[in-house]
């Protein structure tokens, strides 16, 4: 997949010189439909293939395919005319699809006149358009290993536009999401509520555990169907959520464009309520004014994430389970906060909270909890759970993100608890003022005790900072010695095939798009294994995805994965050594030139690109000798060096803040 930062942020610099828009919003609105286009027809055309006589709703002419996919095609005038036109005669985009109807698909039909009419089309300039739509046509949707593609872009989209930290709005890393899901259990036929639904990160989560472990039938699926509801109050989130949810085979989402905290609280009644809820509210974001009079005089305030918790309990049946995920600052007992907590442990048994650390949903650097519990009893006693950063990493990173396998030591912990390291339990009895804000005891007089020692480490890690910055030297003197070589001069393919064995156990693995490296997917008996004919993996060779190598999906295979098995799919070839350093040809992968050479290696149609082997082994690249391949691998390791020394300069500073706080208060 592109880099979809950077095509974000491109697209925000064009529509900056598009005279028609005019701040952020109307930014994020443009975006918003303009993907929602692009998404709908990748899925249209997906579903031409798998299903007989399948015709998309949306007119020909305005299919994304037919007037955006070709680079050189349409522009200025004649583009704007194209999406803005109200002639009767020659109706444009926005006016054809706002009064679309389709007799057989009316929903599906329905969804599109919804999403165009609460849209608009602000851009001026149809040579500015036409370069937006290039930058979308980067994105490719359809071959993303995941479809959580689309936090991602919203992610990203906040990210440039600053807006994360001020609106409350956090993106949900998948591994939350899986485990909340996972350890709540929608079932068949019970309804799943996200009233914070963003991107449709937990209902998507809600719809593959689902499928996976109870749909059987064709009646379950459609039992499926009717489940699933999302409230979302931001445009594009919206836009996309809705996208995401129609990606998941849901045809006629249950997902609606509404300000979830304007319902009227007294007006819920049994009728309206779920099952279950799996949420993560805004924190601290703004609210309508006079929002917080829809709840009752003893729980107003401004907080959104406080309110939200007061609706959620309203909003679940009796013996609904709930999973939400909460800042510090909501489970502190002070104030409303405290009656809103006992509300909370009065109607309902919180049996769980997991304190993740403060980088687990990364850019945002807020301390999170999850909270798990279950309406029709009160709380006696609270199990927390905290989760620790893996051996050898300070914190998390775009690079090094919270990953659904860490939580393997929680599963295991869950269905037989016990107190150990990482786990607690707290009387509810012993309580001040409903205050959950309760820190690992086994941790916490330890930190208190090595603040001294944590303001030593600190210094010590911010003046090697300073050095190392002193004396870096990234300075490139490239010489011209550098030798043309093909690619099948430089990597052999490796092939180890094999038959499985039905008793015995077999790492498999996954390579994660966008340059984030060969990861272990699981371990799973023979037996269970669909494909016999695989391949062994040996560590240190390089390995690419046939499917998704365009999309950054190849690595070099870790030590802990010597002996791991793949399929067909995956092709693995051993380093020429007395050519290129291991080192040098790991940070070459990582180059745009390197995944262009994938991209333009890559055949077949827009939907169905597979990397050409011949292709790719022809492709040719300037190496450089041994010698000044090592000195470029010794500068990137020095950058490597300062970006160590920065997570654990912010982990310091982490600990001296909370240890301070301790011992003064």
């Amino acid at each position: 997949m592109a880099n979809v930062a950077a095509v974000i942020s491109s697209i925000r610099n064009i529509m900056r010189q598009d005279r028609g828009i005019s701040g952020d919003a109307q930014r994020l609105e443009q975006l918003g439909w303009m993907l929602f286009l692009k998404i709908m027809d990748d899925k249209d055309q997906e579903l031409e293939v798998i299903k007989d006589n399948y015709v998309s709703v949306i007119p020909e002419k305005f299919q994304w395919r037919n007037w955006a996919t070709n680079s050189e095609g349409i522009t200025g005038d004649e583009l704007i005319n194209f999406i803005d036109s109200t002639e009767l005669s020659n109706k444009g985009l926005f006016l054809t699809l706002r009064e679309i109807k389709s007799p057989t698909n009316p929903k599906r039909a329905l969804i599109v006149k919804e999403v165009f009419d609460g849209t608009n089309n602000y851009m001026k300039s149809g040579y500015e358009m036409r370069k937006v739509i290039n930058k979308l046509n980067e994105i490719d949707f359809t071959k993303s290993e995941d479809k959580h593609v689309f936090g991602n872009i919203y992610e990203s989209i906040l990210q440039e536009l600053r807006d994360a930290g001020n609106k409350g709005e956090y993106y949900t890393p998948r591994a939350v999401t899986q485990l909340m899901t996972m350890m709540t259990d929608p079932k068949l036929g019970e309804k799943v509520l996200d009233p914070a639904a963003g991107t449709g990160g937990f209902l998507s989560a809600a719809i593959d555990h689902i499928r996976d472990k109870y749909v059987k039938t064709v009646d379950d699926e459609a039992v499926l169907q009717n489940s699933i509801t999302g409230w979302e109050l931001k445009p594009v989130a919206y836009v996309l959520g809705l996208t995401n949810l129609i990606l998941h085979e849901i045809d006629v989402p249950d997902y609606h464009y509404i300000d979830s905290l304007k319902k009227e609280y007294n007006s819920i009644g049994k009728k309206d309520q779920v099952d279950v809820i799996l949420a993560n509210p805004p924190f601290g974001a703004s609210i309508a004014d006079g929002v917080e009079t829809n709840f009752p005089a003893t729980y107003r305030c401004k907080e959104s994430a406080d309110l939200f918790v007061v609706l959620m309990l309203q909003l679940l049946k009796p013996n609904g389970r709930c999973a939400i995920v909460l800042p510090d600052g909501s489970i502190k007992g002070e104030g409303i906060k405290s009656r809103i907590l006992e509300k909370l442990m009065t109607e309902c048994n919180l049996h769980t909270i997991v304190r993740l650390p403060s980088t687990s949903f990364f850019p945002a650097t807020v301390s999170t909890n999850l909270l798990f519990f279950d309406k029709g009893s009160p709380t006696n006693e609270i199990w927390y759970y905290q989760h620790k950063f893996p051996e050898g990493q300070k914190s998390y990173s775009k690079t090094k993100p919270l990953l659904v396998e860490e939580f393997d030591e929680l599963k295991q912990w869950w269905l037989d608890r016990t107190e150990n390291d990482n786990a607690w339990k707290v009387q509810v009895s012993d309580l001040i003022n409903w205050d959950l804000d309760i820190k690992n005891p086994k941790i916490l007089s330890s930190e208190v005790i090595s603040l001294p020692k944590t303001l030593k480490a600190l210094k010590q890690n911010l003046a090697s900072f300073s050095d190392s910055i002193s004396l870096l030297d990234i300075s490139i003197s490239k010489q011209n010695n550098h030798v043309p070589y093909k690619i099948s001069q430089l990597l052999k393919r490796i092939k180890e095939p094999f038959e499985l064995e039905n008793n015995i156990k077999y790492k498999r693995v996954t390579i994660k798009g966008n340059h984030n490296g060969v990861v272990l997917r699981d371990i799973e008996l023979g037996s269970k294994i669909g494909t016999k004919n695989q391949f062994y993996i040996r560590k240190g060779n390089f390995i690419l995805s046939k499917i998704d190598a365009r999309n950054g999906a190849f690595g070099l295979i870790p030590d802990d994965l010597e002996g791991a098995i793949i399929t067909g799919n995956f092709w693995t070839y051993k380093i020429n050594t007395d050519l290129i350093d291991g080192e040098w040809f790991y940070y070459f992968t990582h180059s745009f030139n390197f995944l262009e050479i994938c991209k333009n290696s890559s055949t077949g149609s827009t939907h169905r690109k597979y990397l050409n082997e011949d292709i790719f082994l022809s492709q040719v690249i300037s190496v450089p000798k041994i010698e000044e391949q090592r000195l470029i691998v010794k500068k990137f390791n020095e950058i490597n060096k300062l970006k160590s020394l920065n997570e654990e300069i912010q982990d310091l500073s982490d600990k001296l803040f909370n240890g301070f706080l301790n011992e003064y208060y």
